[in-house]
């Protein structure tokens, strides 16, 4: 009995001392990030965006498509468009993307060549671009990133994949036949 006396006196000692401790200090509000490459260049994903992440999936080419559409590829289960992440942004086209992406908000897959990591960082090294560039119209932020072979914080542009995602959903509903489309409204 002497030892469940004892241990009810250190919790109370430890529980008495907890309230008389400096309040520890919180980590501040931060976003996780997928850290990509496109042409070379750097970009980040917010890992919320996404659902899944895919090396070497095989695709299958659809004829007549555009030409940012890879083709389909089977993901758990689904038959998934696959699109050149790479063109959406601007960029060329890419030879072969090894990394895919799939989009949380939509069934839609989203190619890309180089996977440079992860990331966690606090939400005041995001930032908004000064001079939104036209040609990079789903990127409406930059990711500040500590760059080892530099000083400075390197910006990492952040791609909003909902954009991008809703940018397809709009082109293609406006391919559609007037008749399936006004199903689709």
């Amino acid at each position: 009995m002497r030892q469940i006396g004892d241990r009810a006196t250190e919790l109370r000692r430890d529980f008495d001392r907890s309230f008389a401790e400096p309040p520890r200090a919180r980590r501040p509000p931060s976003i996780d990030l997928l850290a990509i490459r496109l042409g070379g260049d750097p970009h980040a994903l917010r890992l919320s965006a996404i659902s899944g992440v895919f090396a070497s999936k095989k695709l299958t080419p659809l004829p007549g498509a555009s030409p940012d559409l890879l083709g389909i590829a089977g993901f758990r289960g689904s038959v998934v468009p696959v699109y050149d992440l790479r063109m959406l942004l601007g960029y060329p086209a890419s030879d072969r993307p090894r990394w895919l992406v799939v989009a949380a908000a939509q069934p839609v897959a989203l190619a890309f060549e180089g996977l440079d990591g992860y990331l966690r960082l606090p939400l005041d090294r995001i930032a908004r671009p000064e001079q939104p560039h036209a040609s990079r119209a789903h990127v409406h932020e930059l990711a500040r990133v500590a760059d080892p072979r530099t000083p400075a914080q390197a910006p990492r542009p952040l791609v909003d994949l909902d954009s991008i995602v809703a940018a397809i959903r709009l082109r293609v509903r406006d391919n559609l036949p007037l008749q399936q489309r006004e199903r689709k409204e």
